[in-house]
C-alpha cells in the first residue's frame, strides 16, 4: 500500500514538472512585431522585425503572395528576429498575407499591401484592333492602354491617360482614366478612307503611333461599257468590258481587287461569264467574239452588293456564203477558201462541221475539222457512202446544203 502511494506521488511530481516546463517555454516564446507600414511601393525593401523574450527562438515567416508562397528564416540581431521579403516578391503589387510560425504553432499573422510605384518611369502597353475597318461610322477600332510602373505592375485606378488620334488633316485628343488597370476608348470610323494613327501618353511617357486602315465601304451600283475592233462574229477578235468608277455610299473609290462578274446571255439563252477586278475603282474584262452571228446581253455584278446596267451587243456574220468542192469520186470534200468580212482568209482553227444525211435526211455521220489557211478537207470512207446522200456544211454560223450525191466507185 505504501509502495503504491509512493509511485502515485512520483507521477504527480513528474506531471507538475512537465506543466511547469511547458508554461515556461510558452512564456519565453512570445513575439512582438515592431511598428511597420501597411502599404509599400513596389521595389521597396520590406522588412518585418519581431522582438522575442527568448534569445534561442527560431521562428519562421510563411508568406502568401500573388507571385507565390514561400517560407522565410529569420536573421537574428540580439533578441530581434528580422525577416526580409525577397526582391522577386517586393517587385510585384498585390496583397501579402503572412503567418509567424514557432514550432508547429502560428503565433501571429497579418496582411499588408504592395502598390505600384509612382516614382519609377511609366511603361505603356497599347493594344489597337481591329486593324482594318470600313468607312461610314458603324465600325470602330478599340484602343486599350495599360500603363505600368518599371516593374510591370499596372497603375492604380483613375490614373490619367492622354489619347491622341489623327485622321487626314484632323487631330483629336481625349483624357481617359484607368479602371481595373486599363484605359480604353472606341474610335469609330470616319466617312472617308485612309490611315488612322493613334498614340497615348501617361505621366511624361509617350507611346509610338499605331495605325488602323480605314477601307472604303461596299460599292454601289455602277455602269458598264464595251469596246471592240469590229462587229463581226469571226471567233478571233476580243470584246472588252469596263466599268465606271465604282464608289461606296460615301464617295470613296472601292478597294483594289474588288471582283466584278460579267454575266453574258446569248440568243439561245446560254450563259457565259467573264471576270475582272478593280484597279483604282475600275474593273475590266474581255471575251472572245462568237464564231457565228449572235446577240449578247451583258450585265455586271459585285456579288450580293451592286449591279450595273445591261448591254445589248450584236455580232454580224463575217460573209454571206462560202465555197466547197468535191473530188476523188465525191469522197473528198474541200470547204473554202473561207473568206471574212474584208475578203481576207479566216483565221486558222475555225471549226467546220460536215453532216452526212441519207435521202430521208437521217444523219449517217458527223465530221468536224478546223481550217488551215482558210480551207478544211473531209474524206468520206466506204462505210459513209450510201447510194444517195447529201451534206450539211456548217461554219461561222452559216449552213449550206449540197444537192443529193452518190459515191462513184469506179
Amino acid at each position: 500500500m505504501n509502495k503504491t502511494r509512493c509511485i502515485a506521488l512520483i507521477l504527480v511530481a513528474v506531471l507538475i514538472c512537465a506543466f511547469g516546463t511547458t508554461a515556461g517555454t510558452t512564456k519565453k516564446s512570445r513575439f512582438t512585431l515592431a511598428p511597420m507600414a501597411t502599404t509599400f511601393a513596389t521595389g521597396s525593401t520590406i522588412r518585418m522585425v519581431f522582438s522575442s523574450e527568448s534569445p534561442h527562438a527560431e521562428p519562421q515567416l510563411f508568406v502568401i503572395h500573388s507571385y507565390g508562397r514561400t517560407l522565410l528564416d529569420a536573421k537574428h540581431e540580439g533578441r530581434n528576429c528580422i525577416f526580409t521579403l525577397p526582391e522577386s516578391y517586393s517587385r510585384k503589387s498585390g496583397a501579402v498575407s503572412w503567418y509567424l510560425l514557432n514550432g508547429n504553432q502560428t503565433v501571429d499573422s497579418g496582411v499588408f499591401q504592395i502598390i505600384s510605384n509612382v516614382h519609377t518611369k511609366t511603361v505603356i502597353e497599347n493594344y489597337l484592333g481591329p486593324r482594318r475597318i470600313l468607312a461610314g461610322g458603324k465600325e470602330f477600332t478599340m484602343m486599350v492602354t495599360v500603363p505600368t510602373d518599371a516593374f510591370d505592375n499596372p497603375k492604380e485606378d483613375h490614373t490619367p491617360v492622354r489619347l491622341h488620334y489623327q485622321f487626314l488633316q484632323e487631330i483629336r485628343n481625349r483624357t481617359l482614366e484607368t479602371k481595373d488597370f486599363v484605359a480604353w476608348y472606341d474610335i469609330y470610323s470616319p466617312t472617308q478612307s485612309g490611315k488612322l494613327l493613334v498614340a497615348t501618353e501617361c505621366t511624361a511617357t509617350v507611346s509610338k503611333e499605331i495605325e488602323t486602315e480605314v477601307y472604303p465601304n461596299i460599292g454601289t451600283d455602277f455602269t458598264i461599257a464595251y469596246a471592240r475592233n469590229h462587229e463581226f462574229a469571226d471567233g478571233n477578235q476580243i470584246t472588252r468590258f469596263s466599268t465606271s468608277l465604282i464608289r461606296d455610299t460615301f464617295g470613296n473609290t472601292v478597294s483594289d481587287g474588288t471582283l466584278v462578274t460579267f454575266i453574258i446571255k446569248t440568243r439561245r439563252d446560254m450563259v457565259l461569264k467573264t471576270f475582272g477586278t478593280t484597279i483604282n475603282g475600275i474593273a475590266t474584262a474581255q471575251i472572245l467574239h462568237p464564231d457565228h452571228p449572235d446577240r449578247y446581253r451583258v450585265k455586271g455584278y459585285i456579288t450580293g452588293i451592286a449591279e450595273s446596267n445591261t448591254l445589248d451587243i450584236g455580232y454580224k456574220p463575217v460573209a454571206p456564203s462560202f465555197h466547197y468542192s468535191f473530188s476523188n469520186h465525191n469522197r473528198t470534200i474541200t470547204v473554202g477558201p473561207i473568206k471574212s468580212y474584208m475578203n481576207q482568209l479566216v483565221p486558222d482553227g475555225i471549226k467546220v462541221t460536215l453532216q452526212v444525211c441519207d435521202e430521208k435526211n437521217r444523219e449517217i455521220a458527223s465530221l468536224q475539222e478546223e481550217t488551215s489557211r482558210g480551207i478544211a478537207s473531209f474524206i468520206l470512207g466506204d462505210a459513209l457512202c450510201d447510194d444517195r446522200y447529201h451534206l450539211n456544211i456548217t461554219t461561222l454560223g452559216m449552213t449550206q446544203i449540197t444537192p443529193n450525191l452518190h459515191c462513184d466507185n469506179q
